[in-house]
């Protein structure tokens, strides 16, 4: 178990005095434990006429309702039209707001495939460039309890340093207790850093300590023993175990015993010290059970209580009526007791079966939200690449229909006026040759482009040749050299395939030209057993961190990657900056 206090400021209060006062009533009327009234409430306000700003805060109280009752997928779209809205009206900051709690409603969905690493970097832009000091630190540690996990632990403890080294010249002691708390959770769980873990404990103790909080001592203590432990020093751990076990502690608070004892059970185990780990997990177990007796008889309290007063009640009656029908009342008490018995069973079984009911249709409707972002956002990049093969196919036919035909005939037509002219002397004859030889180059050059634009498209070689071709046209003598090395590759592809394919290639190997400085690009074309094809594109260039790249023109590397997927592959980018690039495509056939 952890016990550090993980920072979630997420629950940013948006301010009262520019709203509706029946709005900024509910809010301040009902915490999170009372969303269900908070929904009844904003029922009886008539949203359409309200005006945007209450509109705007209209929906982000609706959403943090929805979002503690578990109806994230309703919560995230009203969401999405509460920011809309604030940025319509330049509420920059509630906008920011509501990205950070999209940030947290998406990691918290299972299997969840929305990015929203988006969101948390247009918050974190907005408050890293903030000139309000408080909101600034309050937007940093949000953002860095974000990030509390093993793929972004890194990051995270940034955050919380670029945090606490804006709050040192405040006097916000609790705000620095927490960041230090968090920090030792994560170099102790997550960076497995005892040495570091301990700084921060060490210097959140001595504040426990100054605030004479009992609770936080023990925490604190609990937590040293544990980064000891892990610093394989069992004997220090044991020791902070007993000095925390010896602080005292409220009634509500000793599940703390619970977890010393239990912590001892592991160290001495660890030290090999069978007996006393026995000891201390006989001990654990009694505080365990004492935990769960103490909920039991509160309810056992509760029940005889209203026992007691039935039986009161009960006792006035048999007065009045002379204790004649003693026995009579206490059957029919007995018989009621059983029947409330029963229905509260049968009760607990309905609402336990449409728990799982509406559980169930909670994931079909998170399902259904991200299979329809996902079928948008591949129809989005399909379209793109019809409307890009359209584009090459008019500008190619274009150039070899139109432009090209012209430049022939003015070739031929100023062929004809030289032979027609007989008498020419040296200096037109020479005036005449270069003027020829421009108008050859000019419809060559056409040409070329054209072929090189519909290359593969209009052609009924195949993949193969169109990416030979393309190579040939791209190497440029002692400064680029593209090499085409094929296996397999016996019997044409479908034909979208190819051409999906060829423009994918034609795209890298521009990209390659545009940004690597390469000089020389091998293309490793490989078809096996006709169930898959392979293409790896390498260059010698100066390489790229995958993670910062952004291309702005083109299909486009994430583009590419979607189309991939979607067409049943794999997209893999394997590049390091000075040491070149490789990019594998493995697509099934």
């Amino acid at each position: 178990m952890q016990f550090g206090i993980l920072i979630w400021l997420l629950q940013v209060s948006v301010a009262y005095c520019q709203y509706d006062t029946r709005l900024s009533t509910l809010e301040k009327k009902y915490d999170m434990r009372g969303s269900d009234k908070m929904i009844q409430g904003l029922s009886t306000i008539s949203y359409p006429k309200l005006n945007k700003a209450d509109k705007a805060y209209y929906l982000y109280l609706k959403a943090n309702a929805l979002l503690y009752l578990e109806k994230k997928d309703i919560a995230y779209k009203e969401f999405i039209t509460s920011k809309k809205i604030y940025l319509q009206i330049d509420s920059i900051e509630k906008a920011m707001d509501i990205n950070l709690k999209m940030s947290y409603l998406l990691i918290s969905l299972k299997k969840n495939t929305l990015e929203y690493e988006n969101y948390i970097a247009a918050a974190l832009t907005y408050y890293n460039s903030s000139t309000n000091i408080h909101n600034k630190i309050k937007g940093l540690i949000s953002i860095a309890s974000l990030k509390i996990n093993e793929t972004h632990a890194k990051e995270s403890i940034l955050l919380f340093k670029q945090a606490m080294k804006l709050s040192e010249p405040l006097d916000n002691d609790d705000q620095k207790s927490s960041i230090n708390n968090n920090l030792a959770v994560l170099y102790n769980e997550r960076m497995l850093m005892p040495d570091s873990a301990l700084y921060y404990l060490k210097k959140d103790y001595a504040y426990s300590i100054k605030i004479k909080d009992n609770y936080a001592i023990c925490v604190n203590l609990i937590n040293q023993a544990s980064s000891y432990s892990k610093k394989k020093d069992i004997k220090t751990a044991i020791h902070l175990l007993n000095q925390a076990d010896s602080i005292p502690l409220k009634q509500d608070r000793l599940e703390m015993k619970f977890y010393i004892n239990y912590y001892k059970n592991l160290y001495y185990k660890e030290s090999n010290d069978y007996k006393k780990a026995i000891l201390y997990l006989e001990k654990s177990n009694l505080y365990r059970d004492s935990l769960e007796g103490e909920k039991q008889n509160l309810a056992i309290n509760e029940l005889h209580t209203k026992y007691k007063t039935q039986e009161k009640e009960l006792e006035n009656l048999q007065l009045k009526t002379n204790i004649k029908n003693n026995r009579l009342l206490l059957y029919s008490i007995i018989l009621v007791l059983i029947v409330l018995v029963t229905i509260s069973i049968l009760g607990y079984k309905n609402i336990t079966k449409k728990k799982r009911i509406a559980e169930q249709d909670r994931l079909i409707k998170i399902q259904e939200l991200e299979k329809v972002l996902k079928n948008q956002e591949l129809n989005n990049i399909d379209l793109m690449l019809e409307s890009q093969e359209k584009e090459r196919q008019n500008i190619a036919n274009e150039l070899h229909d139109n432009l090209g035909s012209m430049l022939a005939t003015l070739k031929l037509n100023f062929q004809n006026l030289k032979r027609q002219k007989e008498d020419l002397d040296l200096q037109e004859n020479k005036l005449y040759d270069k003027t020829d030889a421009l108008l050859e180059e000019a419809y060559q050059k056409v040409r070329n482009i054209a072929h090189l634009k519909n290359l593969g498209v209009i052609g009924n070689e195949g993949l193969l040749v169109a990416v030979y071709n393309m190579a040939e046209k791209m190497s440029v003598l002692e400064k680029l050299k593209i090499n085409v090395i094929p296996f397999g590759l016996n019997e044409r592809l479908d034909n979208t395939i190819e051409v999906t394919l060829f423009r994918m290639i034609q795209e890298l190997c521009t990209n390659i030209i545009k940004h690597s400085q390469a000089t020389e690009v091998n293309i490793y074309l490989t078809q096996g057993d006709n169930t898959e094809i392979n293409i790896i594109i390498e260059d010698n260039g100066k390489g790229f961190d995958p993670k910062t790249i952004v291309l702005k023109s083109g299909i486009g590397l994430k583009n590419m990657e979607k189309k991939v997927e979607q067409m049943g592959g794999t997209f893999t980018i394997d590049s390091i900056p000075t040491k070149g690039t490789s990019i594998i495509i493995d697509l099934p056939l």
